[in-house]
Parts: structure tokens; C-alpha cells; sequence
């Protein structure tokens, strides 16, 4: 019974699924059907809503380091045809590092970007906003910390199609804390092209807004200058601004040189308005100061600074009821200088013109070991005694030239031939002595009682003496803006500033003289320094080596054989002189007479010299170059219309200001500008290159040294690609190949 029930259900309900089987199906294929209609209805409404929608940019992929993260960002998400928009370079510095400023200041360099647009398309020049002022030491540096965007406007063409474009950017930048880092990094940036009008990207609208706001302004008053001895004064005729709410007020100027960048900022009120004085710069014309004025001012609870970009012209007439030149601002300016004079003359200690003198200051300090300590005191004190006498005859020089209306500068003298050939006699003639060909008066090698005898101090005064003429060739670090500055002033400044600079040249021999902790370190002197002494003569004749050299490139072959008579002379007066000291009285003096004659007879020789012709600056260039065919440095004479004509064409140049009696400026050609990834790096960049050579006196180079400040050499400056491409680059005083390469970075290909 039970099976026979359970068949019968089985029965039941299977006959029930054959009947509900044809009426379900067709039903369940419409559900399914209606289901991915809607699937697909919601996709294409998805997908139509994505068309419709406005393309997004696609962002450059930001530059990070240890120091920096910089990015390139839009201001719109799209472009629209022929409507300008804008763009800006995203700095953000790690605590305690900065950028810098279009005008770094006295130090750094400004950021540099060169563009790689799509055709039709132009890039305006970069737009800073206002800077910081930030001393480091006795210097004054412009730019930002944290956070700064630099912007440039970026012009599309009228026709454009609806794609997106791609905007390249190379862009190179120094970021300083205490060491300074030069970085690089190349953006490239895409936007789409719509018919609409460009929507502001709200990611980056307010960095935009605020730099805007930091961007300075046309000054809506009249701003004019006076120059002042010391100072430069600018007037801002506006009567509305009141002072007792200025809380500061300070000025940038576009280019270097036009005030002391480090010197306090003093500001006057009167009813017409304020007078800012500030000291002035190595820039000793001034048809137009142009700049950056920027105003702090409270309201009630808050601070607002605004920015005034300036263009002042002359004053008609004296600045009236201008603020009194404090004492503290002179003596601030004047203080900044003599310390970079001190600095300058410590460093010239080590530069390669002083080299042949410092074997026979090594041979006085070597002396120091035996002496007592009022020797040595007094040793040092004739030393320092000749350096600081010979800096006051040569600033003295340089000042009765310059109220003569000369253009002068540091190394003046050897560009005449005659002192050339003076100063090759004098030190050929301590060559022999050191030899021990002859000798004058006690031996100088002083050992026993000498040491204490006139002639020592004597000695020590000539040596300082020799080595302040030696030095002048060179100029070292810190050391140029210091002379610039003392070329500029009243005769007790720039008396100041030359015996300061000198006084840093014979500061660590005299530190060695006073203090006797210091002696016992030297060797003592026994009877190897006979052997020392004569082997020091070979620098000082390799010294008048160099200079006959000189004299070549100056006056020729005949000048040359000139200078071998006169050499010829000095040493038959030498042996003559020596020959007779054991001779009787009577023979010595007829000696003595005869070698003073000899003597005599040499310097007559001199002015045969301005017989001899000069070799053309294209020869001298040659001459001082001598590149070789492997290296294929070309280096062009200069004039400031071949500068001119070589800017226009669009094409950047690297000018060397050197002298061939300059031997910084041929060590650096020698260690740095001559070596092959050097060289490379000028042909990739297709650098004109130009040599101003100042080994003859040349009036033209000397008002381009006076352009940058600068009062000798060596001078080197890049100039970029183009009249229109920024201020031009200096480069430091020594040069290596990295350095020169970092500078050529940022020229663009």
C-alpha cells in the first residue's frame, strides 16, 4: 500500500511539472531578457554621462629629493583656443633650506625653466612673488622658504583642435641650507582642448590665489632716485601713506649692484610721502633704478604687506627732508666690507700668484724655530709692516688715477711692460741671492747673531713687499667686492678696506711670530737649510719665467731680447759684487761702483720696451689659449659689439675676462675650461665662447669688469641663450669642471 501511494505521488507531481513546463519557460526568458536590458540601458547611460563629462588634465609627476619636492600645475583643467591661462612651478623646501629669488642677492641663483611647446603655442618669463630677506653672515641672500609657486602665462594658439597637448618644461634650481644644491628635473604636463571655456582646478586654485596676492603690483605713485656718495635714496610721492602704520618697508632690486644688499634700510615720513635710504651698491651709474618695493602695514589687529614693482627714474632736484644717514648704517656697510677685505686677503694667501713668494716666507718661518720671542715679534711685525706700507702706495696709486679720470683696477701695473721687466729683474736677482751667488750684508739665512741684525728686519720688510706685488694678479674670493667697493669710495674708506685686505694677507705669518706655541712645532735650523735655501730659488725662477712670458705676449720677440740683456746684466753685477768681498777695501768699492752700473745700466734698457710692437689681442689670445686640435676650444676676441651681435643672434656665450699675467686665470683655463667633458659640454650647447684678455690695458674690459662689480681678474660669465632669457651667470673666481658644467646646465639646447 505505502508503494503503491508513493508512486502515485510521484505520478501526481511529475504529471503537474510537464504541465506548468510550457507556460514557464517563455516567462523566464523575458525576466532575464528585461534584466540585462536594463543593465545595459544603465551602462550606456554611464558611459554617456563619461563623454559628456570634461576631460580631466593629466598632472606632471612631481620632482622629490632630500631637500625639495617641486611640481608643474595648471590654474584650469582645460584649455580653451587662444585663451591664455597659467601655470606655475610648485616649490616646497624642507625646514631650513630655501629657494631663490630673481636677484638671489649676494650669493644663489635664480630658477631657471626653458619650454618645449606644442606649435603656436608662447610661454611668458617667470612671475615671482615678493621675496624674504635672509642673511647668512655678513651676507644678504632674496628668497623663499617652505613654499613658493612661480607662475609663467602660457599662450595657445586660435586654432586648435579638440585633443589634448602636451606642455614640456625643463627646470633647474638651487636650494641652499648651509651647503647649496643645484637640482634639475624636466615636467611634462597634458591638457585637453575643449570649445568651452577653461574651469579652474579647485585642487590648486588656492595656491594660485595666494601667490596672486604676494605678486607685485604696478606702483601707483611716482618713485623717484638720488644718488648720494654713500647712499641711494628713493622717493615715493604718497602723501596718503601714513607712518605711524608702516611697520617696514623694504626694497629688491631687479639687478645686483644697486644698493649693499646686507646694509640696513632706513625709511622717512614727511606729507608728501616716504624716503627710503639704503647704501649703495658697486654700480657706480644708475639711469634707472627698477625693483621691488614692499610695504608692511598694520590694520587694527592684522599685518598686510603689499608688493610695488618700481621703476624710478632720476630725481630734477635734491631729495627733500630725506632721513638722516644713521651712523649705524654706514658703519654696518662699512663693517661688512672690511671683513669680506679680511677674509679676501686670509684667502690670497693660498692663491697661485703668491706661490714663488711663499718660499721665502716658508724660509723666514722656518727661521722662527731659533729665535727669541722678541725676534720673532719683531720679525713679523717688518713683514706686515711691507705688506701694509705696499698696500697703502697701491691704493694710493689707484686713487690719484682715478681723480685723474683713469679707468683703473686691481693688477694695473702689470699691464705695463717696464714694471714686467722691473719685476723679472728683482726677482731673478733674489733667485740669485738664494742660490748664494752672492750676498748682501749678513747671510739670510741669519743662524746665530744675524738673526738679530738689521739686515733680517730689512729682509722681512722687502718680503712682505715682494709679496704684496706678487699678489696683486690674482683676486680671490670675497676678495673682489671688497676692492670694487674701495674703487668707489672716499679715500679714508678705501684706504681702510686695502689695509684691512692687507693686513688678512700677513695675518698668519704674524699669528706664527706672537705666539710661541705655535713656533715649537717648526723645524729646527742646522745645516740642511743652506740646501733648503737654494733649493727655494727655482720657484722665484720659475716666477721670472712667467713674467718674461708676459713681457712677450705684451711687447714681441724684441721686448723678450730686452729682457734676456737686462737679466744678463743683473747677474754679471751679482758675481761681480760677490767676486770681490774677500778683495781689499779699495778693490770692493771700485766693484761695488762698477755692479751699480751694471745695475743702472740694465733698468736704462726698459724704455726700449715701448719700441717693440704689441701683439695684436687676437695673437695674445692665441698665445694664452694654445688649444690644441683634439681640444678645439676657438675663443673669440672681445668688444662689447661682438658680445652684442653674438646675444642677438639667439645663440649663448661663455666670456672669459683673463690677463696673461692673471695665474688664477690660467690655472682655472688649464685645470678646468680645457679639460674634455668641459669642452663637450660648450659644443653641446653650441657656446660662443669670447676672451677678454686685459693683459695690455684695454678700456673697453675694464668698463665691462667695472658692469659686474668687479675691479681685476679673473671674471667668468654666461650669458643665456638670447637678449630676452634672464640675467647673466657668474661663475666663481676658482673654477673645477663640475662647476662649470652645473652653469651650463642651464643654458637650453
Amino acid at each position: 500500500m505505502l508503494v503503491q501511494s508513493s508512486k502515485q505521488q510521484y505520478n501526481q507531481r511529475d504529471s503537474e511539472a510537464l504541465l506548468r513546463t510550457p507556460l514557464e519557460k517563455p516567462k523566464r526568458r523575458a525576466d532575464r531578457f528585461l534584466n540585462r536590458l536594463v543593465i545595459w540601458l544603465l551602462a550606456g547611460i554611464v558611459a554617456l554621462a563619461a563623454l559628456c563629462r570634461s576631460p580631466e588634465p593629466a598632472w606632471a609627476k612631481p620632482f622629490k629629493s632630500q631637500r625639495t619636492e617641486v611640481q608643474l600645475i595648471s590654474e584650469v583643467k582645460t584649455i580653451q583656443p587662444g585663451k591664455p591661462f597659467w601655470v606655475g612651478l610648485q616649490f616646497k623646501t624642507r625646514p631650513g633650506w630655501h629657494t631663490y629669488w630673481r636677484n638671489p642677492g649676494d650669493s644663489g641663483s635664480p630658477t631657471q625653466v626653458n619650454w618645449t611647446l606644442p606649435s603656436g603655442f608662447k610661454a611668458g618669463d617667470l612671475v615671482y612673488p615678493y621675496p624674504e630677506q635672509m642673511p647668512i653672515g655678513p651676507l644678504m641672500n632674496f628668497g623663499y622658504k617652505s613654499e613658493s609657486l612661480l607662475l609663467t602665462e602660457i599662450k595657445p594658439p586660435a586654432n586648435l583642435p579638440n585633443q589634448s597637448v602636451m606642455l614640456q618644461a625643463k627646470a633647474s634650481w638651487l636650494v641652499c641650507e648651509v651647503e647649496c644644491v643645484p637640482e634639475e628635473a624636466t615636467f611634462a604636463l597634458t591638457l585637453p582642448v575643449t570649445p568651452k571655456p577653461p574651469t579652474v582646478d579647485s585642487t590648486w586654485a588656492n595656491a594660485f590665489a595666494k601667490t596672486r596676492q604676494a605678486l607685485p603690483q604696478p606702483s601707483p605713485w611716482k618713485v623717484t632716485f638720488q644718488q648720494e656718495q654713500n647712499n641711494l635714496l628713493l622717493r615715493v610721492d604718497a602723501p596718503k601713506l601714513q607712518g605711524g602704520r608702516i611697520e617696514q618697508v623694504s626694497f629688491f632690486p631687479y639687478q645686483d649692484g644697486v644698493i649693499t644688499n646686507a646694509s640696513v634700510q632706513t625709511v622717512g615720513f614727511d606729507d608728501k610721502g616716504l624716503t627710503l635710504r639704503v647704501a649703495r651698491g658697486y654700480q657706480t651709474t644708475l639711469d634707472k633704478v627698477e625693483g621691488v618695493l614692499v610695504l608692511r602695514e598694520k590694520l587694527d589687529s592684522q599685518t598686510n604687506t603689499q608688493a610695488f614693482s618700481i621703476a624710478a627714474q632720476a630725481a630734477e632736484a635734491p631729495v627733500a627732508n630725506s632721513p638722516a644717514s644713521t651712523p649705524a648704517t654706514v658703519q654696518s656697510s662699512l663693517w661688512h666690507t672690511l671683513l669680506l677685505a679680511l677674509l679676501g686677503g686670509l684667502l690670497l694667501n693660498l692663491m697661485p700668484c703668491v706661490f714663488p713668494v711663499l718660499s721665502l716666507k716658508a724660509l723666514g718661518i722656518a727661521q722662527k724655530a731659533q729665535q727669541s720671542p722678541q725676534q720673532a715679534r719683531m720679525h713679523g711685525v717688518a713683514f706686515t709692516a711691507g705688506v701694509l706700507m705696499s698696500f697703502a702706495a697701491v691704493v694710493g696709486v689707484l686713487l690719484i688715477l682715478r681723480g685723474l679720470g683713469q679707468q683703473i683696477g686691481w693688477g694695473f701695473q702689470l699691464q705695463s711692460p717696464a714694471f714686467v721687466l722691473v719685476m723679472a729683474y728683482v726677482l731673478f736677482a733674489v733667485g740669485l741671492n738664494l742660490s748664494g751667488v752672492f750676498v748682501v750684508g749678513a747671510s739670510i739665512m741669519g743662524l746665530g747673531q744675524g738673526l738679530a741684525s738689521k739686515s733680517g728686519y730689512v729682509g722681512e720688510f722687502f718680503t712682505g713687499v715682494l709679496a704684496t706685488v706678487m699678489a696683486t694678479p690674482c683676486t680671490a674670493p670675497f676678495m673682489a667686492t671688497a676692492v670694487s667697493v674701495a674703487l668707489t669710495q672716499p679715500a679714508p674708506v678705501a684706504i681702510a678696506i686695502f689695509l684691512t685686505l692687507g693686513f688678512g694677507l700677513a695675518l698668519p705669518y704674524l699669528i706664527i711670530s706672537f705666539t710661541p706655541a705655535l713656533r715649537r712645532y717648526l723645524p729646527k735650523p742646522r745645516a740642511w737649510m743652506e740646501t733648503f735655501e737654494q733649493l727655494l730659488a727655482f720657484p722665484i725662477y720659475g716666477a721670472v719665467a712667467w713674467l718674461l712670458w708676459v713681457l712677450t705676449l705684451q711687447t714681441g720677440t724684441d721686448g723678450l731680447a730686452v729682457a734676456l740683456a737686462g737679466l744678463l746684466l743683473i747677474a754679471f753685477a751679482g758675481w761681480l759684487y760677490q767676486k770681490t768681498q774677500m778683495t781689499r777695501q779699495l778693490w770692493r768699492r771700485v766693484c761695488l761702483v762698477g755692479s751699480l752700473s751694471t745695475i743702472v745700466l740694465a733698468l736704462t734698457l726698459t724704455p726700449l720696451l715701448g719700441n717693440s710692437p704689441a701683439p695684436s689681442s687676437q695673437a695674445i689670445n692665441s698665445q694664452t689659449t694654445n688649444p690644441s686640435k683634439a681640444q678645439g676650444l676657438a675663443w673669440q676676441p672681445y668688444t662689447p659689439e661682438r658680445l652684442e651681435a653674438l646675444r642677438q643672434s639667439g645663440q649663448p656665450v661663455f666670456v672669459n675676462f683673463s690677463a696673461a699675467w692673471c695665474v688664477s686665470c690660467l690655472v682655472n683655463e688649464r685645470v678646468a675650461l680645457n679639460q674634455p667633458e668641459v669642452i663637450a659640454a660648450f659644443q653641446q650647447k653650441k657656446v660662443e665662447l669670447v676672451k677678454a684678455d686685459w693683459t695690455n690695458r684695454d678700456t673697453a674690459i675694464t668698463k665691462a669688469l667695472s658692469k659686474f662689480g668687479r675691479s681685476g681678474v679673473p671674471l667668468y660669465v654666461l650669458y643665456p641663450r638670447g637678449l630676452d632669457r634672464g640675467e647673466p651667470v657668474i661663475l666663481p673666481q676658482v673654477l673645477a669642471p663640475a662647476i662649470v658644467q652645473d652653469a651650463l646646465k642651464q643654458v637650453s639646447s
